[in-house]
């Protein structure tokens, strides 16, 4: 498949994308294959990271998404994968998968990681740091919308 991963994704691309997805190992046939397939798929893509930062990937599968990785949501992660505001707005959304509005300190400590390993001029945010500017409520809680928020007016490219 070996493409340019910063440029946006033609119906081709797409197409491959997903033939290889249902080539991999674990797919089923519900649309899914479990985070085991990730180095594999990575390599199938010709997306070249190193295996710490595909390593990271994996645990955001794993912490988040059970270990299980939708079609769906691989293809939204893929198309903004290099355009950092636009990731951080899917990550954060996948991440608030009981989808009640709020980013635990966990979740956004990984996120801060993961925008990290695609973004190196970002470094990762402690949550204190980031819990001070945007808690406006002073609740103990973030959510979904003040973190895209922050993270895109942070992340200016």
């Amino acid at each position: 498949m070996g493409r340019d991963w910063t440029k946006p994704l033609t119906e081709t691309d797409m197409e491959e994308l997903i033939q290889l997805f249902k080539s991999m190992p674990t797919y089923h046939e519900e649309g899914w294959i479990t985070s085991n397939d990730l180095f594999e798929l990575c390599e199938g893509m010709e997306y070249h990271r190193t295996p710490d930062e595909i390593g990271l990937y994996k645990e955001f599968w794993d912490r988040i998404c059970d270990g299980i990785i939708t079609i769906d949501n691989y293809v939204k992660v893929i198309e903004v994968i290099h355009n950092t505001p636009k990731w951080t707005k899917v990550l954060a959304e996948i991440y608030d998968k009981n989808e009640n509005g709020y980013i635990s300190v966990e979740k956004f400590e990984h996120l801060a990681k993961m925008v990290a390993v695609n973004e190196k001029k970002v470094e990762p945010i402690p949550w204190k740091n980031f819990l001070a500017e945007v808690d406006t409520n002073h609740d103990g809680r973030v959510s979904i919308v003040e973190c895209i928020k922050w993270l895109q007016n942070h992340v200016k490219l």
